[in-house]
């Protein structure tokens, strides 16, 4: 009996994570891979719809500035200077779960940004990783546009 009171703690636990993110609003849908500025660059990232970790929200920072937030099935976008920027997920485990990646973002170039989640047993992490742009597309036309209030 303790064994399985012991599961459904730590199942609560993971599927309601440890930190908190900010809040987001809804914003309208895909309408494509569009770059609206040609003397910087499109950052698209996005969360795939998922059961799992789907209570969990995660926070994205640009360069160490928050800059997102992806609930559940979401994506946002941004207009960058171009140059090396740093996106990375903002988790608090001091464990190394979740990364980020570089990107030398380069003038009116589009990049697809693809948060997947991590599971530890008392945390909630995810990476962020390069999607390519066929499949970004392809996965992001079902999931919500949001953004920081």
């Amino acid at each position: 009996m303790k064994l399985k009171l012991l599961a459904i703690s730590f199942f609560i636990i993971n599927l309601m994570g440890c930190t908190t993110s900010s809040r987001v609003i809804t914003s309208g849908s895909f309408e494509g891979l569009n770059n609206s500025g040609p003397e910087k660059g499109a950052i698209f990232v996005y969360r795939d719809s998922s059961f799992a970790g789907a209570a969990n929200q995660y926070d994205v920072m640009l360069n160490g500035e928050l800059v997102g937030s992806l609930p559940n099935g979401s994506f946002f976008s941004l207009d960058v200077d171009p140059g090396e920027n740093k996106i990375e997920p903002k988790t608090l485990t001091s464990t190394g779960f979740g990364k980020g990646i570089n990107v030398t973002v380069e003038k009116g170039k589009v990049y697809c940004l693809k948060l997947t989640l991590n599971f530890c047993l008392s945390c909630k992490s995810a990476d962020i990783n390069l999607a390519e742009q066929n499949q970004c597309e392809s996965e992001i036309k079902s999931l919500s546009k949001v953004r920081l209030p």
